[in-house]
């Protein structure tokens, strides 16, 4: 079942915004993704640098309060007592808040502290450090008793000699608020690691504890190695999906590395709700696309439907019927427009074409193609046109013909009527001579008297034989010339025919051209499939002009043999003519005779008698052709006034 082009306006239409909108969200996310990406390579090495340094300043704090307890002199004299030492440690933690504070020996053990100082430092690397440093060393977070500690100890020296080491435990507390304050997204991690790549600093504590890995912590493979290269910088891990941003910076003065964790998906977030956003916008102005393309595509489908259905009442042969012309202010209305003005053009074309040929078929040739006639419809006209002058002269020569033939008919009638009624008398003088023969001889001379007359008779009927016979040679001669005349309109047919049968041709590439074309062909094709249907129309009327045109030569034939049984009879007359000059002549002779003897006067009588009858016989049956020869000839001159012509 073929869609109807609303459904396909509206299903392309729909097509190409959706694949447009899925492009544009596609586009979005990606631009998105890289956006983030781009900003987060340039953000987040900053700032962890930024927090590296805030952890640096927080621990040399630290540190500085270490210094500053070791520069009292209470601890850095030799000569101090222990009472002193003690009294400066105690005024150290009574202004800080320590977990333990006191001064070991070279060895590591325990020289003067609280109750919470361990008893030796040696197994711990801060003490391995200070050995090795001789200068402030900062441990790594351990757990005592549960609980995180952060060490810092500094040697005391009296000039090159080492007097005893003074370490300071302070809480986990002083990184926790720091490591706290390190958030760049809801998801987000910070990891202090040191050179082993243990986790020093966490916002879960257990991670430290237990001295956690920051490859076990974060499961992402690979990440101490990039964390402890002893440089700042960033990048990705993890799976497309789930990725996350890694950014890392050493702490400086120390052997500790910042790492932080940024979920890619937490600032893609707000790019997520943006691209819903759009998704959003986007099926409202889908909606509203599909319901304004419906509205203009109804639009369109109701204009192309009046075109159709109006093309197929033109294929109907309906050619009064108005078309509908919709005001869409497109092609469709230039369509509609366009078939309004063909069809009004072609029922023009036809109109008069049709009332033309239907006074020709009346038998009304006083007519001619008018009016505006354009493209090849100009030919159809000036053919058309031509055909009717020459069916004119042609029935202007037919008629003269007939006018002729009747005229000379009348004539031969005439004289015919005049030999009968000679021919009567002749007969009637004879059986009174056969009566009285008695009395021949005193009616000799009378005979001699009508005998000349017969002949001088005789003579006019031989003329008007003769004059008849070069009418009929005329007769013939015209009905000849009609005759030729009826080829040439079967010529200029079969001419109309041709052009017909290349119309049609025309009208067939033209259909094959814009069905080529598609649919933007389509209309050209309408229009060349009704220049063929007119081509078709053209030559049937043409076999009507041919059919006319024989029916007139098949009359003409018939007139001709009519003419040439006309002339046998004149040839008839003549011979009967020439019969009768001669029983005149004979006559004459008998009369002279008659005058020198009358001995056989009777014989002589009843052969002239004989020969009377014959005569009578022979004008009777003259009279009759010439009688029949003028029915016929009136006959024609009916058939040709039957026609109306064009006036000289």
């Amino acid at each position: 079942m073929k869609k109807s082009i609303n459904k396909k306006i509206v299903a392309n239409t729909t097509a190409i915004v959706i694949v447009l909108a899925v492009i544009l969200v596609i586009v979005m996310a990606l631009s998105m993704k890289v956006l983030t990406r781009n900003i987060m390579t340039d953000v987040l090495p900053s700032t962890t640098k930024m927090a590296s340094q805030s952890i640096e300043a927080n621990i040399h704090m630290l540190a500085d309060r270490i210094f500053m307890i070791s520069d009292r002199v209470a601890i850095k004299n030799p000569d101090s007592t222990k009472k002193e030492k003690e009294e400066a440690l105690e005024e150290a933690r009574s202004g800080i808040e320590f977990l333990w504070l006191g001064l070991y020996l070279g060895d590591g053990t325990l020289y003067l502290g609280d109750e919470n100082c361990p008893a030796s430092i040696a197994d711990r690397q801060l003490y391995s450090m200070l050995e090795e440093t001789q200068n402030l060393t900062i441990d790594d977070v351990d757990s005592d008793d549960g609980e995180l500690e952060l060490a810092i100890g500094i040697p005391v020296t009296a000039g090159e000699d080492l007097l005893y080491y003074l370490v300071g435990s302070y809480k986990y507390d002083v990184l926790n608020d720091v490591m706290s304050n390190i958030n760049l997204s809801a998801n987000g991690e910070a990891y202090i690691v040191n050179w082993e790549g243990r986790i020093m600093g966490s916002r879960n504590t257990e991670f430290i504890t237990s001295q956690e890995e920051l490859q076990q912590a974060t499961g992402f493979e690979g990440i101490t190695e990039k964390v402890i290269s002893k440089e700042t910088g960033v990048t990705t891990m993890g799976k497309s999906t789930d990725s996350s941003y890694i950014s890392y910076a050493p702490i400086n003065g120390t052997r500790w590395y910042l790492a932080v964790i940024v979920p890619q998906k937490d600032f893609m977030g707000p790019a997520n709700t943006g691209i819903l956003l759009s998704l959003t916008i986007t099926g409202l102005l889908l909606v509203l696309a599909g319901i304004f393309t419906m509205r203009f595509s109804s639009k369109i489908q109701r204009s192309l439907k009046g075109v159709t259905e109006r093309i197929g009442l033109l294929a109907q042969g309906d050619l009064t019927t108005p078309t509908d012309v919709i005001k869409t202010n497109d092609e469709t209305e230039v369509l509609s427009n366009a078939l309004s003005d063909t069809v009004d053009s072609i029922n023009g074309y036809i109109s008069e074409l049709s009332h033309i040929l239907e006074n020709m078929s009346d038998g009304n040739f006083q007519v001619d193609v008018r009016g505006d006639f354009e493209g090849d419809f100009v030919v159809m006209k000036e053919s058309l046109n031509k055909i009717i002058s020459a069916m004119n002269q042609m029935l202007k020569s037919f008629r003269n013909a007939s006018e002729e033939v009747l005229m000379m008919s009348e004539d031969m009638s005439e004289s015919a009527q005049q030999v009968h009624h000679g021919s009567t008398e002749q007969s009637e003088s004879l059986n009174v001579l056969s009566q009285e023969a008695a009395a021949i001889e005193q009616n000799i001379l009378h005979v001699d008297e009508n005998t000349r007359n017969v002949g001088d008779l005789m003579a006019v009927v031989q003329k008007h034989m003769e004059a008849g016979g070069d009418n009929m040679k005329n007769l013939l001669c015209a009905m000849e010339e009609i005759n030729r005349n009826s080829t040439e309109i079967t010529k200029i047919n079969k001419f109309l025919e041709d052009i017909s049968f290349q119309t049609n041709i025309l009208s067939l590439n033209a259909s094959i051209e814009a069905a080529r074309a598609g649919t933007a062909g389509k209309g050209f094709a309408i229009v060349a499939e009704e220049v063929g249907n007119l081509a078709a129309q053209s030559a049937k009327s043409s076999k009507r002009t041919s059919s006319i045109t024989d029916n007139s030569m098949e009359a003409v034939k018939r007139g001709t043999e009519y003419a040439k049984k006309v002339a046998e009879s004149f040839h008839d007359i003549g011979e009967i003519a020439d019969q009768i000059a001669g029983i005149s002549e004979q006559l004459s002779e008998n009369v002279t005779v008659q005058k020198h003897s009358l001995s056989n006067i009777a014989g002589q009588i009843t052969q002239i008698r004989d020969v009377a009858q014959q005569n009578l016989n022979a004008s009777y049956e003259s009279t009759t052709a010439s009688q029949k020869l003028n029915r016929q000839a009136q006959e024609l001159k009916e058939i040709s006034g039957s026609f109306r012509l064009r006036e000289e």
